[in-house]
């Protein structure tokens, strides 16, 4: 497997996990997309990739809407995303990952695109469909949120002491 292929299908496993914050679910979820790439014989891009992986997502994620599915076990597995994160300013990985979890999914997708992957504003309405006011809306929002998120779990722990 060439390196750039191993590179672009970690990219979209990224993605996939930003989605669903599932290990198992994002390795599916790519596996899918990554098949319906190849039999469109699409462009082996990251964009295309990534519209291939959030369409999967959203037609799974109407699916379960409609007929909600029961886990096989009991076991509940956590995923930690690796982030690379400056410990003098307080943010751990725990509270960093309670913090996205108040996301909407469409927030953790689009706050993604933006802080990781690193596209703009217009990019990211080309991946997702939105308008680029409300991306950049979406994303003025999402900051606050996690602002007011670690506010709030700062004021709290200043309260317990």
């Amino acid at each position: 497997m060439s390196e750039l292929l191993v590179i672009l299908l970690q990219h979209g496993y990224r993605y996939a996990l930003s989605l669903t914050h599932h290990a198992a679910k994002a390795e599916d979820l790519l596996q899918d997309a990554w098949v319906a790439v190849i039999q469109a014989g699409g462009p082996h891009e990251k964009n295309y990739l990534f519209c291939a992986i959030r369409s999967r997502y959203y037609n799974l994620h109407k699916r379960e809407l409609l007929v909600p599915m029961e886990p096989l076990d009991s076991i509940s597995e956590s995923v930690y995303i690796a982030v690379e994160v400056d410990y003098t300013h307080g943010f751990d990985e725990p509270r960093l990952e309670a913090a996205l979890v108040q996301l909407r999914s469409i927030e953790r997708e689009v706050l993604y695109l933006s802080a990781v992957e690193g596209y703009t504003a217009q990019e990211i309405t080309t991946i997702t469909g939105q308008a680029r006011g409300t991306v950049l809306s979406m994303l003025t929002r999402i900051r606050k949120k996690i602002q007011r998120y670690f506010s709030a779990n700062e004021i709290k722990a200043v309260s317990h002491e």
